[in-house]
């Protein structure tokens, strides 16, 4: 008797020292990964692209309404064009910056490359946000003769501003000509440094020349009759989504981002 006593107070002493198997479960578990917090972008802004490079046709009015049409349908906030041909002071022409500005109800800014004998070329921005500033930049050294340049439009956005770029290279431009404009359009990312850069146009299509600057891409199947879209690489934007759209002067991209009032990591 007195042995079966031993034996019992033993097990019970034996028992109490362990810990109980969910007790041993808890200290086994390994602690949970931190959570990532998810950071919504305080504004998305869509920005649309056109080159008229190539388009032919004497623009009239109806053009124009039509396309500003196309604009409100897809919400475009921001539109940037691409070999626009002005006849400044001629009343038979339609200037279609000014057209285009007074029926889609945006501010506007444009660049100049060239006049000849009363013929104006260049680059335009076209925003729902107003514009605060603008600048245009000529690429030196080309071996061209059409003096292309890059249209800086300095949109504010509400949480911050936002650098919009219009800009054309030569046709069938030369590696050296196209390492010339990405040099160029590199050093906007200390000349404005700190905010958001969205560069338009007949980029490069050579990904390591935009990795070289710093700019992401909004990818989409490449076309030569359809701009490109460069972004800052900062983590002041993110791209949203990226699609083409018919238009009555041709094919659009459209990009959409969300803007950070702060980078993101």
């Amino acid at each position: 008797m007195q042995t079966s006593i031993t034996v019992i107070l033993f097990l019970s002493l034996l028992l109490a020292g362990c810990p109980s198997p969910q007790q041993m479960q808890r200290e086994e578990k390994p602690a949970s990964a931190p959570v990532k917090k998810l950071v919504t972008p305080e504004i998305i802004i869509r920005v649309g692209s056109l080159n008229l490079t190539k388009y032919s046709k004497r623009i009239e009015t109806n053009d124009i309404a039509t396309f500003v049409q196309k604009l409100k349908r897809d919400s475009v906030d921001i539109l940037t064009v691409q070999g626009i041909t002005r006849y400044p002071g001629l009343t038979t022409r339609v200037d279609i910056v000014d057209e285009l500005a007074a029926r889609a109800e945006t501010h506007k800014a444009f660049g100049e490359t060239i006049t000849v004998s009363g013929r104006q070329n260049g680059n335009a921005a076209f925003s729902v946000y107003q514009i605060r500033s603008s600048g245009n930049t000529h690429y030196d050294g080309l071996h061209s003769t059409n003096f292309e340049s890059a249209l800086q439009a300095i949109v504010d956005c509400g949480v911050r501003d936002v650098v919009v770029v219009s800009t054309e290279l030569p046709e069938k431009a030369s590696l050296e000509d196209q390492s010339t404009v990405v040099n160029r359009l590199g050093t906007f990312n200390n000349f404005y440094i700190n905010h958001p850069i969205i560069i338009t146009g007949n980029l490069p299509q050579s990904d390591a020349l935009r990795r070289m600057v710093s700019f992401d891409e909004a990818k989409l199947a490449r076309s030569d009759d359809v701009p490109r879209i460069w972004f800052s690489t900062n983590g002041s934007l993110k791209l949203l989504g990226t699609k083409i759209e018919p238009t009555v002067f041709g094919p659009m991209i459209v990009a959409e981002f969300g803007v950070f009032r702060q980078s993101q990591p």
